[in-house]
């Protein structure tokens, strides 16, 4: 319980060190490269693919702040592959309808809402086809993860999409007042959510294996 605090009173310091007037390098993807590469560390407890998700996040964070948005998405894209390889793994089965239902209805909402106001303002056609391909990602990562039927992943999942479709709302549709505040707040508490409910529930087991 210890380390959990530690690492999240570390991350929200580098999370606040982001929005704070320090010039740094690439401050921006420190928070999440923190995470990353605890969970690294921990990979047999946590799962290599969360690592990978987290640590893919922040080569897309570096990306962005050398304004290469291409190389953005597409690290982010992998980041999704592995966050969807890790709940695909994690599945509890049987899987109710009900929660089908609700995981499907869902993503088919949010995917209307982002193949019908935001991938038709793309401008070049290249890039509307990564874009399209990146919403099916994020969208069956959002499913994937709602269909554990823990609030932590799914409100992890579902802010990290809010994040997405701000910043595509931002750059495509219609400039937003603060967008990046909307942007980062978003993200960076989507990434903690699904590090800290990996990470404090295998402890949590491994603290019990040993009692």
């Amino acid at each position: 319980m210890k380390r959990i605090v530690i690492i999240s009173i570390t991350y929200a310091a580098l999370c606040i060190l982001y929005f704070s007037p320090i010039q740094l390098p690439s401050k921006l993807a420190y928070a999440v490269a923190f995470l990353g590469l605890i969970a690294l560390y921990h990979f047999r407890q946590i799962g290599l693919f969360m690592a990978l998700g987290l640590l893919l996040s922040a080569c897309g964070d570096y990306m962005g702040t050398q304004g290469n948005f291409i190389g953005q998405m597409a690290f982010f894209g992998l980041a999704h592959v592995a966050y969807i390889v890790y709940f695909a793994r994690r599945l509890k089965k049987p899987i109710s309808w009900h929660h089908v239902q609700y995981a499907a209805i869902t993503s088919l909402f949010v995917g209307a809402e982002a193949f019908t106001l935001v991938v038709p303002s793309v401008p070049d056609v290249m890039l509307k086809t990564g874009v399209s391909i990146y919403c099916l990602l994020i969208l069956t990562m959002l499913c994937l993860a709602l269909l554990q039927r823990d609030w932590f992943f799914g409100l992890g999942a579902t802010l990290f999409v809010f994040s997405d479709f701000i910043l595509a709302w931002n750059k495509f549709v219609d400039p937003i007042n603060h967008a990046s505040w909307y942007i980062m707040i978003t993200y960076y508490a989507a990434q903690w959510l699904l590090f800290f409910r990996t990470f404090a529930s295998n402890a949590c087991s491994y603290t019990s294996q040993d009692r």
